[in-house]
């Protein structure tokens, strides 16, 4: 059983949020820090990958597509939009994706140029 805890960075005023989350592992129960170590994996790829891609314009999870090509393909698309965007330190997602539709040449450029990271 593992309790997690949290809260929204931009939003510093708002209560911690908890839940308790249980994981099933091979693990022994002596084995604690192990466990935490996969649970802390667990959530860096969801803070890492999926996170990006609910809050920004794209809002992934509120997508529904009827067919299976279009939805590959918007995945596909975006994954390679993730490996080839220069993230700085204070750039989030958002920031990102409104520099390059106002400067679609910039855009063009770096899909032309980049190397995925």
């Amino acid at each position: 059983m593992v309790e997690r805890t949290w809260s929204i960075k931009n939003k510093p005023e708002e209560q911690e949020k908890s839940h308790i989350r249980f994981f099933l592992s091979s693990l022994n129960a002596d084995q604690g820090p192990q466990a935490a170590k996969a649970v802390r994996g667990h959530w860096m790829v969801e803070n890492a990958n999926h996170y990006k891609r609910d809050t920004c314009q794209w809002r992934e999870d509120d997508h529904r597509h009827r067919r299976i090509n279009v939805a590959q393909n918007l995945a596909l698309t975006r994954n390679a939009l993730l490996a080839i965007i220069p993230f700085g330190d204070e750039q989030n997602l958002r920031t990102l994706l409104d520099k390059y539709h106002r400067n679609p040449g910039e855009a063009i450029q770096l899909i032309l140029h980049a190397r995925p990271i």
